[in-house]
């Protein structure tokens, strides 16, 4: 068919506009890509309401009621708060446990709050007295802040060892697994060891199901930084699933010292084989020569021990990590506090992080 030069420019013209609107869609497609992961203004670290830096530890992060609610290490227990910005925290208080004499309870950490079937399961590692280690516990109530009642004291117990930074998920199937660290020493690592570990839970989470198995014995040279002061430690595994990926980050080296960093493995079965990210670490401290907190350690030092805050579709929006407080000086020290950095799966389905700017 031909068309009179006339017909042509006006065809042309007509094509024109439809490439500008295409153009335009595309443009704000992206821009709404992006703001979807800039729609709050956050700095580190987080604060209270009072706007006290929130010196706590281990955060881990769940929803109830329209509100994001922190589980966390303090010198005084578990602690809540809760925030409807994730920028601004007020403390609810201590997590309540019960029965009130669980002798786990004299020394315990690595809290996690997760929601299943309409209740809120709870994890930490405490000091089991009896047979001298550190072992996982688990409780179950109505709420993220508690009270929580013991349902599996212990969830998890190795005979000699330590059985910490306990995280439980459940697959699209039903199934339950959790992951944990293995903690110890041995003459190759006299001043201990953190081996990442894995196995099914029964139905009800009242034990573990089957073997305890290995998670990944390969290490790549970020996670050897203490093994010349003779620890090799991978702990605070945090597993979740994305388009058939099964997720896992993980920190390595020691949380007192400035080492301390954030990694990712994957597998497409929650058991593994997991393949540890080339790129690792995800976050770790920032360069020396860089610049520098009050107390004159690099301005990012030892962040670790992260947890995943999904958004309303399931994906992975934010990571809550701790890190050493601004006036730390010298190692070790275990004075930390919250932050918080944006995540999310690219298009080739890695894992991304970026960290929200300092005050």
């Amino acid at each position: 068919m031909c068309h009179s030069i006339a017909q042509t420019d006006k065809i042309m013209n007509i094509l024109k506009k439809i490439n500008a609107l295409v153009s335009a869609a595309m443009v704000m497609a992206a821009m709404t890509s992006c703001a979807d992961r800039q729609d709050k203004e956050i700095v580190n670290p987080l604060v209270t309401e009072d706007g006290e830096i929130m010196r706590v530890a281990d955060p881990c992060v769940c929803t109830y009621d329209g509100k994001y609610y922190l589980s966390a290490s303090s010198d005084d227990g578990l602690v809540s708060y809760s925030s409807e910005d994730l920028q601004t925290w007020k403390e609810v208080g201590l997590i309540e446990i019960l029965p009130a004499d669980d002798p786990l309870k004299t020394m315990i950490w690595a809290s996690e709050v997760h929601e299943h079937g309409g209740k809120y399961y709870l994890t930490y590692s405490g000091w089991n007295p009896e047979t001298k280690t550190l072992d996982t516990n688990l409780g179950v109530g109505d709420c993220p802040w508690g009270p929580f009642t013991l349902t599996a004291s212990p969830l998890i117990h190795i005979e000699g060892k330590n059985a910490i930074d306990a995280n439980i998920f459940v697959d699209d199937d039903g199934e339950a697994y959790v992951y944990f660290s293995e903690n110890g020493s041995s003459e190759e690592y006299p001043k201990g060891y953190g081996f990442l570990r894995q196995a099914r839970l029964k139905p009800d989470f009242s034990g573990i199901e089957g073997e305890i198995m290995p998670v990944n014995d390969c290490y790549a040279e970020w996670e050897l930084k203490s093994v010349p002061r003779g620890v090799l430690c991978n702990e605070a595994p945090t597993v979740f699933k994305h388009d058939g990926t099964y997720y896992m980050t993980f920190s390595a080296n020691e949380t007192h010292m400035g080492d301390y960093a954030v990694g990712c493995q994957t597998a497409t079965s929650p058991l593994g084989p997991w393949k540890k990210y080339e790129s690792n670490p995800l976050i770790c401290s920032s360069p020396a020569d860089g610049p520098r907190s009050i107390g004159g350690l690099p301005i990012i030092d030892s962040p670790g021990h992260n947890g995943i805050i999904f958004d309303k579709e399931g994906n992975p929006e934010y990571i809550i990590y701790h890190r050493h407080a601004p006036e730390v000086s010298e190692y070790p020290s275990n004075e930390r506090m919250t932050c918080l950095g944006r995540a999310w799966i690219d298009d080739a389905g890695t894992f991304r992080v970026e960290c929200f700017p300092d005050r």
